[in-house]
């Protein structure tokens, strides 16, 4: 039976654990999703963005996820900085960064770190940005974050340089790259050379940026994967050969440039791309040429600046005007899918725990009738060898006193049949006349049947008063008429075992019998004033007392209940209510 109930057990918790990671699987999905719109949304389109990160939101909470409620308030962050609202940006970062120190979740401390010292970087606050990037550092080393280290460094090294101390954010980019290398961290050198790259051109070492710019093309699967940084590297090449004056080198990757970022539909490619073409004409002396690149850079400015104002004005609408039509419509849709998972969820583990109670209510049931049945079997037992011990007390009586003197009186008889004393002879007789009635009067008081329950209570009472020097009394007056012989042989066996059991344990003087009618039940009260007992210690022990468990039985039989109090020092009363 246990066995069963683990098995049905297990197999609940295994189905509802499918069906809740099924529809994580799904929602997860639906996340993910979200997560490609506002990586493509973020650049050209904020506005989408800012809705997706909303849907993504709502699903993380559905979902009941610390790590995708963290990951979202990040997106959320990252296009509030792009957005340029940077007080909003930071508040989410540091109200971030909060929660995650008190819950020492140190890579979300060092990620956290990370956003805003590249944030701070953003707005050109480098020794912000330094302080951070050294705090997550820090972090990251402490707990052996090896790439996190490296990937840390390479913006601290830019930083660095950003506040002037170019020996030491050369020394930090340089070094750094060989370590992404060694780790064979594709993302992180491409990082570390260009971040190298834009160094070097910021502070007019033209040679060595050109050398780390060029180095990116060793490595074709971003480039192949991407025309965003087909276009980027292309770009920046052709500022660098113009820096360095090398015009036809310039050409060549601004061509290309040009090529993608036309594909892409990029004006924030093309102006750049643009006004590097009107420098290479203007320097080979091809002005009009020049002039017409010129006014197209102009042009396409001009249009950037629009698009990207009128971006920004759309994304911050729907951020800030939340009580707009649409918008309210596609909270309440979220809100809704979140109200109706939360009862579905709800609707199942309610199910599941009324399984789950019905199952232990089974254990329960299963427990208490395989407990019920070893006692009834310990019972059985018990009075089977009760039988025996009776048996062979009735035994041993018959053999020690009435055999004896039967054995004495044929002796007599047969060795003196001349002589017998008459008066010896007649004492033995009555000797075993006597033993015959007390044997008989344990089996069954004759006084019961003679005289009735009180007149046996009182023998009883007056045998133990002289055998034993305790004073027994009895007072049962008014309930001999309304009780059948069954009750009457029951109430006497309970009493019988009552003052046998004080006898044995109680150390008493006095033990007081009572007996009165009330209602429809006769209340039968048996108490002594002996040493009594601890009733929890009684309880425990219960089940290993005959003399308790056979008061109970009797009483169970009269359909009456029972009732024992006692304290260590305060004697022991038994209450025993029997119906009429």
């Amino acid at each position: 039976m246990k066995r069963i109930l683990l098995l049905l057990l297990i197999i609940l918790l295994f189905t509802a654990n499918q069906l809740l990671s099924q529809t994580n699987i799904d929602l997860l999905k639906k996340y993910q999703d979200l997560d490609s719109i506002i990586s493509t949304a973020s650049e050209n389109n904020p506005s989408d963005a800012v809705s997706a990160i909303k849907d993504q939101m709502a699903l993380a909470q559905k979902m009941q996820s610390d790590s995708l409620i963290f990951l979202a308030e990040i997106n959320r962050a990252r296009i509030l900085n792009d957005l340029g609202l940077f007080d909003q940006t930071f508040e989410i970062l540091y109200d971030l960064l909060a929660k995650t120190e008190k819950k020492r979740n140190d890579k979300r401390t060092i990620d956290l770190h990370f956003y805003i010292g590249a944030s701070y970087f953003q707005m050109s606050d480098h020794e912000k940005s330094v302080s951070h990037f050294e705090k997550g550092k820090k972090l990251a080393i402490q707990h052996q974050k090896y790439e996190d280290t490296v990937k840390i460094n390479l913006e601290l090294g830019l930083a660095y340089v950003g506040v002037g101390q170019n020996k030491k954010g050369f020394e930090m980019l340089e070094k750094n790259l060989e370590l992404a290398k060694s780790l064979k961290n594709e993302e992180l050198i491409l990082t570390g050379l260009d971040n190298l790259s834009n160094s070097y051109f910021e502070i007019g070492d033209n040679e060595n940026a050109l050398k780390y710019q060029l180095e990116l093309l060793n490595y074709p699967n971003y480039l192949n994967d991407s025309k965003h940084f087909k276009t980027a590297i292309n770009q920046h090449l052709a500022e660098i050969y113009i820096a360095l004056e090398r015009w036809d080198d310039a050409q060549k990757h601004l061509t290309v440039a040009i090529k993608y970022a036309t594909e892409m539909g990029s004006n924030d490619w093309l102006f750049d791309c643009y006004k590097n073409q009107a420098a290479i004409y203007e320097a080979k002396g091809k002005y009009k040429e020049a002039l017409l690149y010129h006014q197209k850079y102009l042009a396409v400015k001009d249009s950037v600046y629009q698009e990207d104002y009128g971006n920004k004005m759309s994304a911050m609408a729907n951020l800030y005007e939340l009580e707009h039509k649409e918008h309210q419509i596609d909270k309440l849709t979220i809100d809704t899918q979140i109200a109706t998972a939360k009862v579905e969820r709800l609707t199942f583990f309610a199910a599941f725990l009324v399984l789950l109670i019905g199952l232990l209510l089974t254990f329960h049931q299963y427990r208490k009738n395989k407990t019920e049945k070893d006692l009834q079997q310990k019972i059985a037992f018990q009075l089977i060898q009760a039988q025996e011990d009776e048996r062979q007390r009735i035994a041993k009586d018959l053999h020690d006193s009435v055999g004896q003197n039967i054995l004495f009186l044929k002796n007599q008889v047969q060795n003196n049949s001349d002589q017998i004393d008459t008066t010896k002879l007649i004492k033995s007789i009555d000797d075993a006349l006597q033993e015959i009635r007390n044997i008989s009067k344990n089996l069954y008081p004759n006084q019961l049947e003679k005289y009735g329950l009180i007149a046996a209570v009182e023998a009883l009472a007056d045998e133990v008063s002289q055998s034993t020097g305790i004073f027994v009394s009895s007072d049962m007056e008014g309930i001999e008429e309304i009780l059948n012989n069954n009750v009457k042989i029951n109430f006497y066996r309970i009493i019988q075992e009552f003052v046998n059991n004080t006898l044995k344990h109680a150390d008493a003087t006095a033990i007081r019998i009572t007996a009165q009618q009330t209602d429809q039940t006769i209340e039968l009260i048996v108490q002594d004033n002996g040493k009594g007992f601890d009733k929890a210690d009684m309880q425990r022990k219960a089940n290993r007392s005959f003399g308790l468990i056979n008061m109970e039985e009797r009483v169970k039989m009269l359909k009456g209940t029972f009732a024992i109090e006692s304290e260590p020092g305060k004697g022991t009363k038994s209450t025993f209510s029997i119906p009429v």
